[in-house]
């Protein structure tokens, strides 16, 4: 060293990268480190050498003459040392390079801790002047990243953790890539010190900014593509990060202006944990669940972004429930959507074309989340005028996709389009796709299929309604007496919105599907649901008035039960064999009231029958056989009279047979205390 200082023709870059390294040894040693008086010496020949050259460019020269006179500026405190540290990073910058420059910063953050014996001011202040001072790009960020990360804990003087957030705050806002990167390496569960960091990182408006973008590009990511665990694992990190910086006041304005995209991708981790979830076995503590703590950053999201209301809607949905349940988390995503409704009109345009491209790609992994998102929004008037076509062309398409959750989704987006009335006459050319639905298996899709085509009907001129409902009304029928409640009153009460919409001749081709919705909804009306039990009477109602049936119209409006059947049997005696075919379904209902009346309705109408229906007969009775052991012991009675009815007929059928002939028949074969007497009454 002291060669290299009494040399005058040694480069001035050589002489600089020696400094810097005494000045690492002299202020920044560590411990078990002796400081000789040679490199005291050398150290004192380097720096005099640098002021000199520094000298020719300042004004005032004897102020540094006067400087070197005092040799004991170097042999005096470490806060005497470096007074003059400005002098000293002034040819850091110019003469180290960024890997150099590196090796000082860390050496610094490293000697800020409360167990080193340095002075923490020396190290605070050479910190700061390496960050400050202009020079050659940085290299090796993430090695100081790192060293902030397992210090921090480790110092606790105010000022020199002030000066270390600093530090962060500067190699986030110029390093923003690695700055992201490396913290996210460093805790991928999102530690306290790590949470702390990002923290910082949040209270900065220039830095947080970047750091946001950064973190969006990691979650956009497809993590299934990567092969090391932590990369894989990176998208989940970020979602643990982000929660930390929502929960900062600081950064609102940055985190509105990315709301859009932010949600989205958040959204498509969500349903990437999820699907890993459904393969994965292992238990994890709720609080730590990877999709929950995914979740609880759209809800932090949300707040930050000012949207409590909507954080508070899906709350009482039970939408953040749904979206953790892999069965369920579909219509968790309905309700997120149902909530982003009332988001800002520029937030939802940038959505929508996000989830336009998402679904026009196909993507797989976020096909499904990205159309429960798109339907929602096709509710909103302001959203899809220019792309209606392209809109109905995609949801045609899904209508016919093999999954069954994208074609209730489909049929959820078309009632969704059909809410807006400027928007339901498009929705014409879809009406035989609608109807295809109806054949499905699926209850929930038959369902939103009946509801979309009533809406649908509604808005079609007279004409083309008239000629439609014949076409519902044939494909509806099936479902008037389906084991489902809500199928079965949808169903219904659709079949009395058609019977308003048939005009002219088409009312001669609705006669017939009316006539066989009588008896069904006739055996309906002792469901023992209320709202069943009205809609099949109203249905009846303006059926008879339909048929310009005024008898049966009477009895109907008495709610006469039975006189309404034994009327329908009289005037159409030649369907008696169509109307036993209906009611053999209904013997098996699990509901005691209705097998009770379709008993009683076999009883009435087997009588309409004539001598060459001896093999109808004898099926009747092998079915009704079996209720003869029914649970119930009503049902058991009338089972028992019935079969010995249809034997006496079968026998001696009587020459004008009537349902007073009936009620004789079972007076005379019965004792009055027989408590099948009561059983068989009709009412």
């Amino acid at each position: 060293m002291k060669f290299m200082a009494c040399q005058p023709e040694c480069k001035e870059a050589e002489e600089f990268r020696v400094l810097g390294q005494l000045v690492a040894c002299v202020t920044l040693c560590h411990p078990e480190q002796e400081i000789c008086r040679s490199s005291m010496e050398a150290f004192y020949h380097l720096y005099s050498f640098m002021l000199q050259l520094k000298s020719m460019t300042l004004a005032n020269s004897e102020e540094h003459r006067q400087l070197l006179k005092d040799k004991q500026i170097l042999y005096g405190s470490w806060d005497t040392l470096f007074t003059n540290t400005s002098d000293i990073t002034w040819m850091f910058g110019k003469y180290f390079n960024g890997s150099e420059r590196m090796d000082f910063l860390c050496t610094a953050i490293d000697s800020m801790k409360d167990t080193s014996v340095h002075d923490s001011v020396v190290a605070r202040h050479m910190l700061h002047e390496i960050l400050m001072v202009p020079g050659p790009r940085l290299e090796r960020v993430s090695e100081a990243v790192m060293s902030i990360y397992k210090n921090l804990d480790s110092i606790s003087e105010p000022l020199s953790r002030k000066e270390l957030f600093m530090t962060l705050l500067v190699l986030g806002n110029q390093y923003s890539e690695e700055v992201v990167r490396t913290l996210l390496g460093c805790s991928l569960s999102c530690d306290s010190v790590a949470a702390e960091m990002w923290r910082m990182l949040a209270s900065h408006c220039q830095s947080i900014e970047k750091v946001l973008k950064e973190l969006l590009n990691t979650l956009r990511e497809q993590p299934l593509h990567h092969h090391h665990v932590s990369q894989r694992e990176a998208p989940l990190a970020a979602t643990r990060a982000l929660y930390e910086i929502f929960k900062e006041q600081n950064c609102r304005q940055q985190v509105k202006e990315l709301f859009p995209q932010l949600s989205i991708a958040l959204l498509f981790q969500i349903t990437y944990i999820v699907e890993l979830s459904m393969h994965n076995q292992e238990d994890t503590p709720a609080p730590l669940s990877p999709v929950r703590c995914a979740v609880d950053a759209m809800q932090a999201l949300l707040q930050c972004a000012g949207y409590r209301d909507q954080t508070t809607f899906i709350h009482k949905q039970g939408g953040w429930g749904m979206l953790v349940n892999a069965d369920m988390h579909h219509k968790g995503v309905l309700v997120l959507a149902r909530a982003m409704v009332s988001v800002s009109f520029q937030e939802r345009c940038w959505i929508f074309q996000e989830l336009m491209a998402i679904l026009n790609c196909r993507d797989d992994r976020r096909y499904i989340p990205a159309m429960a998102f798109f339907i929602q929004l096709l509710q909103c008037p302001d959203l899809g005028n220019k792309q209606e076509d392209a809109i109905l062309d995609q949801l045609s398409g899904q209508l016919r996709d093999p999954n069954t959750v994208v074609r209730w989704l489909a049929l959820k987006g078309l009632l969704n389009l059909s809410l807006c009335p400027e928007k339901v006459g498009k929705l014409q050319r879809l009406l035989p796709e609608v109807l295809e639905q109806l054949q499905e298996v699926d209850r929930d899709i038959i369902a939103e299929a009946i509801t979309v085509l009533k809406n649908i009907l509604a808005g079609m001129d007279r004409q083309s309604a008239s000629r439609a409902a014949v076409q519902v009304a044939e494909k509806l029928l099936p479902f008037i007496d389906d084991v489902s409640s809500r199928l079965r009153v949808l169903s219904i009460t659709l079949f009395k919105h058609l019977l308003e919409l048939v005009r002219g001749l088409d009312r001669w081709r609705m006669k017939a599907h009316v006539l066989q919705s009588l008896v069904p909804l006739l055996l309906l009306v002792h469901d023992e649901r209320p709202n069943v039990s009205q809609v099949c009477w109203d249905t009846l109602s303006s059926a008879a008035e339909f048929l310009k049936w005024h008898q049966l119209g009477g009895f109907i409006q008495r709610k006469d039960t039975w006189q309404s059947c034994d009327c329908l049997l009289t005037r159409y005696k030649g369907r008696a064999n169509n109307f036993l075919c209906q009611t053999m379904a209904f013997l098996e209902n699990p509901q005691t009231p209705l097998r009770q009346a379709a008993i009683r309705f076999i009883g009435l109408a087997a009588r309409q029958l004539d001598q060459r229906s001896q093999d109808k007969l004898d099926a009747i009775c092998n079915d009704l056989k079996g209720l003869q052991q029914d649970s119930n012991s009503s049902v058991q009675s009338l089972a028992s009279q019935t079969i010995f009815i249809l034997e006496a007929f079968k026998n001696h059928p009587p020459a004008h047979s009537s349902l007073w002939t009936c009620f004789h028949r079972i007076r005379t074969m019965c004792t009055k205390e027989s408590p099948v007497i009561e059983a068989a009454q009709l009412p």
